[in-house]
């Protein structure tokens, strides 16, 4: 075994073809000829004297050779491209990317300006803010296919540290001309014969929602479940349907709609900031948590500076089992 010649490039492309399966399609990927890919990967089996890839039909899969090799090639090639991401940052963040993973019920109000504010202060920055559910915002963190996630405290999975940016109640949202309209706050039970319109039952947040009636010893009268929070808000304010959702949903305010604050129990959640605590903090990911805490300030969220392990004292430890969103 020759470890000492193995280069890059054989590392990228042995990724590509394990990624894809496909020795066609991976030459695709990497714009060269198949043979060439095939010949790459052969020096590579040679130098390391084991087979990498057995044929499968008309594709490939890995072998056990093949399987122990690849968490490292990944790690080698993530090392590379956070070496890369952090030289390119000493230019005063001039160029680079910065990955953000952003779970639903804050991504409709809070990232478009952050976007927007984002990449006005620093153009060179290409930036990529997805909306995915928070176990996939964990495991992109811990894979390092991302860089800063935006999502629950504390973290589920290990190797993550994080920050709170703020604590927030879930609030009956009704619409203005609705009999509720004009309460300033209900208790939980008195929901019970409301007709509900609420978040698909594999979001963290619709779990909140059922303990709180749960802890209220009533069962919700729901009659419509969709996984889009515009949605839920779309139907609310064109219909005689109540939900419950993050106050922050209602972004900066709907004329058509009111938020009234729910009691026995009041169901809340704490959202902060999750990167890789194995890795350093990217320049680029603290000029947009800055950032993040600086809109939140301005909307009159209290930022805080408080530790992902640190009790908050709400449901969000409970909220764990699924896919939280």
């Amino acid at each position: 075994m020759n470890l000492a010649a193995m280069e890059l490039r054989h590392l990228r492309y042995f990724l590509a073809v394990a990624e894809a399966a496909h020795f066609t399609r991976a030459a695709a990927r990497l714009h060269v000829s198949q043979p060439t890919l095939s010949q790459q990967i052969r020096a590579l089996e040679g130098q390391l004297g084991l087979t990498l890839f057995d044929r499968v039909g008309r594709g490939v899969a890995l072998t056990a050779a093949g399987e122990l090799l690849l968490p490292h090639a990944r790690r080698v090639m993530r090392e590379l491209d956070d070496a890369r991401l952090a030289l390119a940052e000493l230019h005063g963040l001039a160029r680079g990317t910065l990955r953000v993973g952003v779970m639903q019920t804050v991504n409709a109000c809070l990232i478009p300006e952050l976007v927007a504010r984002f990449g006005a202060a620093h153009p060179g920055i290409q930036l990529g803010a997805r909306e995915m559910s928070v176990d996939d915002i964990e495991s992109g963190l811990a894979s390092g296919a991302l860089d800063l996630g935006i999502s629950f405290l504390p973290a589920a999975k290990s190797g993550l540290a994080g920050e709170e940016l703020f604590s927030e109640e879930l609030v009956a949202v009704v619409p203005a001309a609705h009999g509720l309209a004009e309460r300033r706050q209900l208790r939980v039970r008195e929901l019970a014969d409301t007709p509900l319109a609420l978040l698909s039952p594999e979001y963290c947040t619709r779990r909140l929602v059922d303990r709180a009636f749960a802890a209220a010893g009533v069962r919700p009268a729901i009659q419509l479940e969709t996984n889009a929070v515009e949605s839920l808000v779309a139907t609310v304010r064109r219909g005689h349907l109540v939900t419950v959702l993050p106050a922050l949903a209602l972004c900066d305010g709907d004329d058509d709609l009111r938020a009234v604050r729910l009691s026995h129990p009041t169901p809340r959640r704490t959202v902060g900031l999750l990167w890789s605590a194995r890795a350093q903090r990217r320049a680029a990911a603290e000029a947009f948590a800055r950032l993040a805490r600086s809109v939140l300030v301005e909307r009159g969220y209290r930022s805080k500076a408080r530790s992902a392990n640190s009790s908050s004292g709400d449901n969000t430890r409970w909220c764990r089992p699924t896919s939280a969103k």
